[in-house]
């Protein structure tokens, strides 16, 4: 029986989820008035190369 060689995903590296990036800008900042709001972040994501088993077949 020969055993199936799996790679991890170069994608995400093996992780699965491909998380999410934060950035801060003073440009998205609102007046003084405001509540200030600059960070912008991008949700987790379930992998698109592996479909989130963490490793190529």
């Amino acid at each position: 029986m020969t055993e199936k060689k799996c790679t991890p995903c170069p994608t995400c590296q093996g992780k699965k989820i491909i998380e999410g990036v934060c950035e801060v800008s003073s440009e998205w900042r609102g007046t003084k008035d405001e509540q200030s709001d600059d960070t912008q972040c991008t949700p987790d994501q379930t992998c698109p190369t592996c479909k989130g088993k963490g490793y190529e077949e």
